[in-house]
């Protein structure tokens, strides 16, 4: 029963020069000029893409690793979030080129509509929600360095000695372990909460991100080979082990 108002958001560079201007104005009135172009399309389809490496034993629930298709209307949206399929989809291809088929499926899904309400991730709960799931990850925070990794595993000594494996694996790359628990990325967000799954996040280096993100300057040109390619060799290594793992990933229910 409330009628829509119009309404717009800065990007983080606009809102910086927005306050230095208005400190330069002394306090007098600053008048902003606002020409807002979108509009009401009313509903539209959609559409998930969901691959697998699939895995030597199919009785063993799949790994899930997910990134989103679309991008925000001012730019092709480089760092949000076409890195992030890239980061996932290059991971998976090199174990698949590696030659060694992994214990567990690697499942890829490329989820629609994130930015318009994170459609493509509720609409994969909803449709895979019977279906066992054993860890969750996503790649949707730009292309700069892993520089952290965090989990929200079960306890036990096996999930002990996996923590301690894979923050082994990923020093060399200069990726540290935190006590920070895992949240997951915002697609597996449902799929996490209908099945309680057990996490594992690569956090990225967000320093640049949100001067880009959402904004006109999210171009490919702002992509560091260097550090994208870190990226892809941390997500490999993580995922060489976790879908070699027999272990037991299940976090029982909700308390």
């Amino acid at each position: 029963g409330v009628t829509p108002i119009p309404a717009g958001a800065l990007s983080n560079p606009d809102a910086d020069t927005l306050y230095r201007m208005r400190k330069l104005t002394w306090g007098k009135p600053l008048q902003v000029r606002l020409k807002l172009t979108p509009r009401n399309i009313g509903e539209q389809q959609s559409g998930n893409v969901i691959t697998e490496l699939p895995g030597r034993d199919q009785a063993l629930p799949p790994i899930l690793i997910a990134c989103h298709l679309d991008s925000w209307d001012l730019a092709p949206s480089a760092f949000d979030d076409a890195a992030g399929c890239g980061i996932i989809t290059a991971a998976a291809k090199k174990l698949k080129d590696q030659g060694n088929q992994p214990l567990r499926t690697i499942r890829l899904l490329w989820a629609g509509a994130e930015e318009v309400g994170l459609w493509g991730g509720k609409e994969y709960a909803r449709k895979y929600a019977n279906q066992p799931h054993a860890v969750a990850m996503e790649s949707d925070f730009g292309a700069d360095r892993v520089w952290r990794i965090e989990f929200r595993l079960p306890e036990s000594e096996a999930m002990t000695a996996l923590k301690q494996q894979l923050t082994q694996a990923v020093s060399r790359f200069g990726v540290a372990a935190s006590a920070i628990p895992a949240t997951g990325g915002a697609d597996i967000r449902d799929i996490i909460r209908a099945q309680n799954l057990a996490i594992i996040d690569l956090q990225q280096d967000g320093t640049r991100y949100f001067d880009l993100h959402h904004t006109p300057d999210d171009t490919l040109d702002k992509i560091d080979r260097k550090q994208l390619r870190q990226n892809v060799n941390v997500w490999t290594a993580v995922l060489g082990i976790i879908a070699n793992s027999d272990a037991d990933f299940s976090m029982g229910e909700y308390q």
